[in-house]
Protein backbone atom coordinates (compact mmCIF):
# COMPACT_ATOMS: atom_id res chain seq x y z
CA UNK A 1 0.00 0.00 0.00
CA UNK A 2 1.12 3.56 -0.65
CA UNK A 3 -0.05 6.45 1.52
CA UNK A 4 -0.85 10.06 0.66
CA UNK A 5 -1.85 12.96 2.88
CA UNK A 6 -4.49 15.54 2.10
CA UNK A 7 -2.81 18.90 2.68
CA UNK A 8 -6.21 20.50 3.35
CA UNK A 9 -7.35 18.21 6.15
CA UNK A 10 -4.32 16.13 7.19
CA UNK A 11 -6.22 12.92 6.50
CA UNK A 12 -4.25 9.90 5.25
CA UNK A 13 -5.42 8.05 2.11
CA UNK A 14 -4.16 4.58 1.18
CA UNK A 15 -3.94 3.14 -2.35
CA UNK A 16 -2.67 -0.09 -3.83
CA UNK A 17 0.97 -0.13 -4.90
CA UNK A 18 1.46 1.09 -8.44
CA UNK A 19 -1.67 3.26 -8.43
CA UNK A 20 -1.23 7.01 -8.60
CA UNK A 21 -4.47 8.54 -7.29
CA UNK A 22 -3.74 11.81 -9.07
CA UNK A 23 -4.17 10.07 -12.42
CA UNK A 24 -7.50 8.45 -11.54
CA UNK A 25 -10.72 9.92 -12.88
CA UNK A 26 -12.45 9.81 -9.50
CA UNK A 27 -14.36 12.88 -8.35
CA UNK A 28 -14.14 11.85 -4.70
CA UNK A 29 -10.32 11.82 -4.55
CA UNK A 30 -8.89 15.17 -3.35
CA UNK A 31 -6.59 17.01 -5.73
CA UNK A 32 -4.54 18.12 -2.71
CA UNK A 33 -2.85 14.78 -1.97
CA UNK A 34 0.86 14.76 -1.16
CA UNK A 35 3.37 11.93 -0.88
CA UNK A 36 5.05 13.83 1.97
CA UNK A 37 3.39 12.36 5.07
CA UNK A 38 3.41 14.38 8.29
CA UNK A 39 2.51 12.10 11.19
CA UNK A 40 0.29 13.42 13.95
CA UNK A 41 2.45 13.65 17.11
CA UNK A 42 -0.43 12.88 19.49
CA UNK A 43 -4.12 13.65 20.08
CA UNK A 44 -3.34 17.12 21.43
CA UNK A 45 -2.40 18.27 17.91
CA UNK A 46 -4.72 19.60 15.20
CA UNK A 47 -4.21 20.25 11.49
CA UNK A 48 -3.79 23.88 10.51
CA UNK A 49 -2.55 25.33 7.23
CA UNK A 50 -0.71 22.21 6.08
CA UNK A 51 0.86 21.11 9.38
CA UNK A 52 0.14 19.81 12.88
CA UNK A 53 0.04 22.34 15.72
CA UNK A 54 -0.88 22.19 19.39
CA UNK A 55 -4.57 22.89 19.98
CA UNK A 56 -3.73 25.72 22.39
CA UNK A 57 -1.67 27.34 19.63
CA UNK A 58 -4.58 27.32 17.19
CA UNK A 59 -6.24 30.64 16.29
CA UNK A 60 -9.27 31.77 18.27
CA UNK A 61 -12.42 30.06 16.98
CA UNK A 62 -10.45 27.27 15.26
CA UNK A 63 -12.49 24.52 13.59
CA UNK A 64 -11.34 21.30 11.96
CA UNK A 65 -10.68 21.87 8.24
CA UNK A 66 -13.11 20.33 5.78
CA UNK A 67 -12.08 19.04 2.37
CA UNK A 68 -13.01 21.24 -0.57
CA UNK A 69 -14.04 18.07 -2.41
CA UNK A 70 -17.84 17.77 -2.15
CA UNK A 71 -19.61 14.51 -1.46
CA UNK A 72 -20.78 13.55 -4.96
CA UNK A 73 -24.37 12.33 -5.21
CA UNK A 74 -24.74 10.80 -1.71
CA UNK A 75 -27.90 8.76 -1.28
CA UNK A 76 -30.31 7.21 1.20
CA UNK A 77 -31.37 3.80 -0.08
CA UNK A 78 -33.75 0.92 0.58
CA UNK A 79 -34.14 -2.40 -1.22
CA UNK A 80 -37.26 -3.94 -2.68
CA UNK A 81 -37.81 -7.17 -0.76
CA UNK A 82 -37.75 -10.04 -1.46
CA UNK A 83 -34.81 -9.69 -3.88
CA UNK A 84 -35.96 -8.31 -7.21
CA UNK A 85 -34.66 -7.78 -10.73
CA UNK A 86 -36.10 -4.65 -12.36
CA UNK A 87 -36.35 -4.93 -16.16
CA UNK A 88 -36.84 -2.02 -18.55
CA UNK A 89 -38.53 -4.38 -21.00
CA UNK A 90 -38.89 -8.07 -21.77
CA UNK A 91 -35.41 -8.28 -23.32
CA UNK A 92 -33.42 -6.29 -20.75
CA UNK A 93 -32.75 -9.00 -18.17
CA UNK A 94 -29.16 -9.96 -17.40
CA UNK A 95 -29.92 -13.66 -17.98
CA UNK A 96 -27.33 -14.86 -15.47
CA UNK A 97 -26.68 -18.55 -16.05
CA UNK A 98 -26.21 -21.29 -13.47
CA UNK A 99 -22.63 -21.76 -14.68
CA UNK A 100 -21.91 -18.06 -14.09
CA UNK A 101 -23.41 -18.26 -10.61
CA UNK A 102 -21.39 -21.37 -9.74
CA UNK A 103 -18.18 -19.83 -11.11
CA UNK A 104 -19.00 -16.42 -9.61
CA UNK A 105 -18.25 -14.94 -13.03
CA UNK A 106 -21.42 -12.89 -13.57
CA UNK A 107 -21.12 -9.11 -14.06
CA UNK A 108 -21.90 -8.01 -10.51
CA UNK A 109 -21.56 -4.29 -11.16
CA UNK A 110 -24.47 -4.42 -13.60
CA UNK A 111 -26.79 -5.30 -10.71
CA UNK A 112 -26.27 -1.79 -9.33
CA UNK A 113 -26.90 0.08 -12.59
CA UNK A 114 -29.80 2.55 -12.61
CA UNK A 115 -32.73 1.46 -14.77
CA UNK A 116 -35.59 3.76 -13.75
CA UNK A 117 -36.55 6.95 -11.96
CA UNK A 118 -39.54 8.12 -9.95
CA UNK A 119 -40.51 11.80 -9.59
CA UNK A 120 -40.34 13.14 -6.03
CA UNK A 121 -41.84 16.62 -6.51
CA UNK A 122 -39.30 17.97 -4.01
CA UNK A 123 -37.69 21.45 -4.06
CA UNK A 124 -34.38 20.19 -5.51
CA UNK A 125 -36.15 18.63 -8.48
CA UNK A 126 -34.02 15.49 -8.13
CA UNK A 127 -35.89 12.21 -8.73
CA UNK A 128 -35.61 8.89 -6.94
CA UNK A 129 -33.55 6.32 -8.85
CA UNK A 130 -34.01 2.54 -9.00
CA UNK A 131 -31.25 0.05 -9.76
CA UNK A 132 -31.54 -3.28 -11.55
CA UNK A 133 -31.39 -5.17 -8.24
CA UNK A 134 -34.24 -3.16 -6.71
CA UNK A 135 -32.41 -0.48 -4.73
CA UNK A 136 -34.48 2.70 -4.40
CA UNK A 137 -32.29 5.76 -3.83
CA UNK A 138 -33.14 9.33 -2.90
CA UNK A 139 -30.59 12.15 -2.69
CA UNK A 140 -28.99 13.12 0.62
CA UNK A 141 -29.76 16.79 0.08
CA UNK A 142 -31.68 19.60 1.78
CA UNK A 143 -34.93 17.83 0.88
CA UNK A 144 -34.00 14.88 3.11
CA UNK A 145 -31.23 16.16 5.39
CA UNK A 146 -31.28 13.43 8.07
CA UNK A 147 -31.62 9.67 8.24
CA UNK A 148 -35.08 10.17 9.78
CA UNK A 149 -36.14 12.16 6.71
CA UNK A 150 -34.62 9.52 4.45
CA UNK A 151 -36.46 6.65 6.14
CA UNK A 152 -39.74 8.56 6.09
CA UNK A 153 -39.53 9.39 2.37
CA UNK A 154 -38.42 5.91 1.36
CA UNK A 155 -41.34 4.39 3.30
CA UNK A 156 -43.66 6.78 1.47
CA UNK A 157 -42.28 5.51 -1.84
CA UNK A 158 -42.54 1.87 -0.73
CA UNK A 159 -46.10 2.42 0.51
CA UNK A 160 -47.03 4.08 -2.79
CA UNK A 161 -45.81 1.01 -4.65
CA UNK A 162 -47.77 -1.24 -2.30
CA UNK A 163 -50.96 0.78 -2.78
CA UNK A 164 -50.45 0.35 -6.51
CA UNK A 165 -50.17 -3.43 -6.20
CA UNK A 166 -46.42 -4.11 -5.91
CA UNK A 167 -45.39 -6.09 -2.83
CA UNK A 168 -42.97 -4.08 -0.71
CA UNK A 169 -41.81 -4.29 2.90
CA UNK A 170 -41.40 -1.57 5.50
CA UNK A 171 -38.03 0.09 6.05
CA UNK A 172 -36.89 0.50 9.65
CA UNK A 173 -34.10 2.91 10.51
CA UNK A 174 -31.59 0.14 11.25
CA UNK A 175 -31.94 -1.14 7.68
CA UNK A 176 -31.41 2.23 5.97
CA UNK A 177 -28.61 1.96 3.40
CA UNK A 178 -26.11 4.77 2.86
CA UNK A 179 -24.39 5.03 -0.50
CA UNK A 180 -23.74 7.21 -3.52
CA UNK A 181 -24.03 7.35 -7.28
CA UNK A 182 -20.87 5.92 -8.86
CA UNK A 183 -19.52 6.74 -12.32
CA UNK A 184 -22.86 8.33 -13.17
CA UNK A 185 -24.49 4.97 -13.91
CA UNK A 186 -24.70 2.81 -10.77
CA UNK A 187 -25.06 2.95 -7.01
CA UNK A 188 -22.42 1.98 -4.50
CA UNK A 189 -23.58 1.06 -1.00
CA UNK A 190 -21.37 1.63 2.02
CA UNK A 191 -23.72 -0.42 4.20
CA UNK A 192 -23.04 -4.19 4.19
CA UNK A 193 -25.85 -6.36 2.84
CA UNK A 194 -26.54 -9.32 0.55
CA UNK A 195 -27.10 -6.85 -2.28
CA UNK A 196 -23.62 -5.39 -1.74
CA UNK A 197 -22.04 -8.85 -1.65
CA UNK A 198 -23.77 -9.86 -4.88
CA UNK A 199 -22.67 -6.66 -6.61
CA UNK A 200 -19.05 -7.21 -5.55
CA UNK A 201 -19.10 -10.93 -6.42
CA UNK A 202 -18.23 -11.87 -2.87
CA UNK A 203 -21.41 -13.69 -1.77
CA UNK A 204 -21.23 -17.41 -0.99
CA UNK A 205 -22.72 -19.89 -3.45
CA UNK A 206 -25.65 -20.52 -1.09
CA UNK A 207 -26.37 -16.80 -0.80
CA UNK A 208 -26.16 -15.98 -4.49
CA UNK A 209 -27.97 -18.97 -6.00
CA UNK A 210 -31.61 -18.14 -5.28
CA UNK A 211 -31.63 -14.34 -5.83
CA UNK A 212 -29.62 -14.49 -9.06
CA UNK A 213 -31.22 -17.63 -10.49
CA UNK A 214 -34.84 -16.96 -9.52
CA UNK A 215 -35.30 -13.27 -8.68
CA UNK A 216 -38.70 -11.65 -8.48
CA UNK A 217 -38.97 -9.83 -11.81
CA UNK A 218 -40.59 -6.39 -11.87
CA UNK A 219 -41.07 -4.29 -14.99
CA UNK A 220 -40.25 -0.58 -14.93
CA UNK A 221 -43.67 0.34 -16.32
CA UNK A 222 -45.36 -1.76 -13.64
CA UNK A 223 -43.42 0.11 -10.95
CA UNK A 224 -44.21 3.52 -12.46
CA UNK A 225 -47.93 2.82 -12.68
CA UNK A 226 -48.08 1.47 -9.14
CA UNK A 227 -46.14 4.44 -7.80
CA UNK A 228 -48.36 6.92 -9.62
CA UNK A 229 -51.54 5.41 -8.22
CA UNK A 230 -50.10 5.19 -4.71
CA UNK A 231 -48.96 8.80 -4.79
CA UNK A 232 -52.44 9.91 -5.81
CA UNK A 233 -53.86 8.15 -2.76
CA UNK A 234 -51.31 9.58 -0.32
CA UNK A 235 -51.79 13.11 -1.65
CA UNK A 236 -55.58 12.77 -1.52
CA UNK A 237 -55.73 11.61 2.14
CA UNK A 238 -53.68 14.20 4.02
CA UNK A 239 -53.70 12.44 7.41
CA UNK A 240 -52.80 8.92 6.21
CA UNK A 241 -49.38 7.80 7.49
CA UNK A 242 -47.65 5.55 4.92
CA UNK A 243 -45.42 4.00 7.60
CA UNK A 244 -48.23 2.49 9.68
CA UNK A 245 -50.08 1.07 6.67
CA UNK A 246 -46.91 -0.45 5.24
CA UNK A 247 -45.70 -1.68 8.63
CA UNK A 248 -49.03 -3.37 9.27
CA UNK A 249 -48.96 -5.08 5.88
CA UNK A 250 -45.39 -6.28 6.38
CA UNK A 251 -46.19 -7.61 9.86
CA UNK A 252 -49.19 -9.48 8.47
CA UNK A 253 -47.10 -11.11 5.75
CA UNK A 254 -44.64 -12.36 8.38
CA UNK A 255 -47.45 -13.46 10.73
CA UNK A 256 -46.58 -10.91 13.41
CA UNK A 257 -50.26 -10.63 14.22
CA UNK A 258 -50.09 -8.17 17.13
CA UNK A 259 -47.99 -5.62 15.25
CA UNK A 260 -50.10 -6.13 12.16
CA UNK A 261 -53.39 -5.41 13.92
CA UNK A 262 -51.99 -2.46 15.88
CA UNK A 263 -50.50 -0.75 12.82
CA UNK A 264 -53.42 -1.46 10.51
CA UNK A 265 -55.81 -0.15 13.15
CA UNK A 266 -53.89 3.12 13.26
CA UNK A 267 -54.51 3.36 9.51
CA UNK A 268 -58.20 2.59 10.13
CA UNK A 269 -58.44 5.40 12.70
CA UNK A 270 -56.81 7.85 10.29
CA UNK A 271 -59.09 6.84 7.42
CA UNK A 272 -62.13 6.96 9.68
CA UNK A 273 -61.30 10.50 10.79
CA UNK A 274 -60.88 11.58 7.17
CA UNK A 275 -64.18 10.00 6.08
CA UNK A 276 -65.95 11.45 9.09
CA UNK A 277 -64.73 14.98 8.42
CA UNK A 278 -64.72 15.06 4.62
CA UNK A 279 -67.57 12.70 3.67
CA UNK A 280 -69.94 12.63 6.64
CA UNK A 281 -69.89 15.98 8.45
CA UNK A 282 -69.73 18.06 5.27
CA UNK A 283 -72.75 16.21 3.79
CA UNK A 284 -74.85 15.66 6.92
CA UNK A 285 -77.75 17.78 5.73
CA UNK A 286 -78.36 15.39 2.84
CA UNK A 287 -78.84 12.33 5.05
CA UNK A 288 -82.11 10.62 5.95
CA UNK A 289 -84.34 11.35 8.94
CA UNK A 290 -83.41 8.01 10.48
CA UNK A 291 -79.72 8.83 10.25
CA UNK A 292 -80.27 12.28 11.73
CA UNK A 293 -82.10 10.75 14.72
CA UNK A 294 -79.30 8.24 15.28
CA UNK A 295 -76.72 11.02 15.08
CA UNK A 296 -78.61 13.19 17.58
CA UNK A 297 -79.04 10.28 19.99
CA UNK A 298 -75.31 9.49 19.97
CA UNK A 299 -74.55 13.18 20.39
CA UNK A 300 -76.80 13.41 23.48
CA UNK A 301 -74.97 10.40 24.92
CA UNK A 302 -71.58 12.07 24.24
CA UNK A 303 -70.51 9.09 22.12
CA UNK A 304 -69.84 10.75 18.77
CA UNK A 305 -66.12 10.83 19.45
CA UNK A 306 -65.95 7.04 19.83
CA UNK A 307 -64.82 5.20 16.74
CA UNK A 308 -67.54 2.55 16.90
CA UNK A 309 -70.14 5.32 16.74
CA UNK A 310 -68.47 6.91 13.74
CA UNK A 311 -68.32 3.54 11.99
CA UNK A 312 -72.02 2.99 12.70
CA UNK A 313 -72.98 6.35 11.24
CA UNK A 314 -70.69 5.87 8.24
CA UNK A 315 -72.48 2.57 7.64
CA UNK A 316 -75.98 4.06 8.02
CA UNK A 317 -75.03 6.88 5.64
CA UNK A 318 -73.83 4.24 3.15
CA UNK A 319 -70.37 5.77 2.99
CA UNK A 320 -69.01 2.32 3.88
CA UNK A 321 -70.61 -1.04 3.15
CA UNK A 322 -72.24 -3.44 5.59
CA UNK A 323 -69.44 -5.96 5.04
CA UNK A 324 -66.80 -3.33 5.73
CA UNK A 325 -68.58 -2.28 8.94
CA UNK A 326 -68.75 -5.88 10.15
CA UNK A 327 -65.03 -6.45 9.58
CA UNK A 328 -64.18 -3.19 11.36
CA UNK A 329 -66.31 -4.17 14.38
CA UNK A 330 -64.58 -7.54 14.68
CA UNK A 331 -61.11 -6.01 14.31
CA UNK A 332 -61.89 -3.29 16.88
CA UNK A 333 -62.94 -5.87 19.48
CA UNK A 334 -59.82 -7.99 18.90
CA UNK A 335 -57.64 -4.90 19.03
CA UNK A 336 -59.19 -3.98 22.39
CA UNK A 337 -58.53 -7.52 23.61
CA UNK A 338 -54.90 -7.13 22.55
CA UNK A 339 -54.45 -3.74 24.22
CA UNK A 340 -56.28 -4.45 27.48
CA UNK A 341 -55.71 -8.18 27.98
CA UNK A 342 -52.69 -9.01 25.83
CA UNK A 343 -54.62 -11.51 23.72
CA UNK A 344 -52.80 -12.06 20.42
CA UNK A 345 -55.27 -11.83 17.52
CA UNK A 346 -55.84 -14.66 15.08
CA UNK A 347 -54.41 -14.13 11.61
CA UNK A 348 -57.90 -14.45 10.11
CA UNK A 349 -58.98 -11.27 11.91
CA UNK A 350 -55.94 -9.42 10.59
CA UNK A 351 -56.47 -10.65 7.03
CA UNK A 352 -60.17 -9.76 7.15
CA UNK A 353 -59.22 -6.23 8.19
CA UNK A 354 -56.63 -6.04 5.43
CA UNK A 355 -59.17 -7.09 2.80
CA UNK A 356 -61.49 -4.35 4.08
CA UNK A 357 -58.94 -1.53 4.03
CA UNK A 358 -58.97 -0.97 0.23
CA UNK A 359 -62.65 0.00 0.44
CA UNK A 360 -61.88 2.64 3.07
CA UNK A 361 -58.94 3.93 1.05
CA UNK A 362 -60.89 4.05 -2.20
CA UNK A 363 -63.84 5.88 -0.65
CA UNK A 364 -61.56 8.35 1.12
CA UNK A 365 -59.32 9.06 -1.88
CA UNK A 366 -61.91 8.81 -4.63
CA UNK A 367 -59.56 6.51 -6.55
CA UNK A 368 -61.08 3.18 -7.54
CA UNK A 369 -59.67 -0.23 -8.48
CA UNK A 370 -56.54 0.12 -6.36
CA UNK A 371 -53.76 -2.32 -7.14
CA UNK A 372 -53.40 -3.08 -3.44
CA UNK A 373 -56.47 -5.32 -3.76
CA UNK A 374 -54.18 -7.86 -5.43
CA UNK A 375 -52.04 -8.16 -2.30
CA UNK A 376 -53.81 -10.69 -0.13
CA UNK A 377 -51.19 -11.19 2.58
CA UNK A 378 -48.81 -13.99 3.38
CA UNK A 379 -50.72 -16.96 2.02
CA UNK A 380 -50.64 -20.27 3.86
CA UNK A 381 -48.54 -20.48 7.00
CA UNK A 382 -45.78 -22.95 6.16
CA UNK A 383 -43.79 -22.51 9.37
CA UNK A 384 -45.15 -25.64 11.04
CA UNK A 385 -42.88 -28.38 12.43
CA UNK A 386 -41.90 -31.36 10.22
CA UNK A 387 -44.33 -34.27 10.05
CA UNK A 388 -41.77 -36.66 11.61
CA UNK A 389 -39.05 -35.64 14.05
CA UNK A 390 -36.25 -37.29 16.04
CA UNK A 391 -34.45 -35.50 18.88
CA UNK A 392 -32.23 -38.33 20.14
CA UNK A 393 -29.00 -36.46 19.32
CA UNK A 394 -30.35 -33.31 20.92
CA UNK A 395 -31.23 -35.14 24.13
CA UNK A 396 -27.87 -36.94 24.17
CA UNK A 397 -25.96 -33.67 23.73
CA UNK A 398 -27.98 -32.07 26.52
CA UNK A 399 -26.66 -34.70 28.94
CA UNK A 400 -23.06 -33.79 28.05
CA UNK A 401 -23.15 -30.01 28.16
Amino acid sequence: MKYYQDTETGLIHAFEDGIDPRTLNNLNIPATLSENIKQKPDESYVWHQGDWIKLEEAPLGYTQPVSSVPSHSPAWMAYLLPYAAVHRDEASGLNISLDQINANSYAGTKLAEVVALLPLASPSGLPALISYDGAIAIPQCEDFPSNVDGVSKLNEILCSLMLGGVHTEVLHSDALVVGSLQDGVRFFAYTPSLHTQLRLNCASINDRLQPLMLPRVLMVEEIRQAYSQGQQVIKAIHNLSPFFLLNGYTAMVYRNNSDALNNLWIAVEQLTEYLWTERYVKNRNAFTVRLAKCHDQLKRQNKLDQIWAKHQLLRLSKIISKECHKALCQARKRRNDLVHEGIVPDIKIVEALWVTLPELIEVASGIRALGVRRLLGGGENNWAIPVRTNFDEWAELATKV
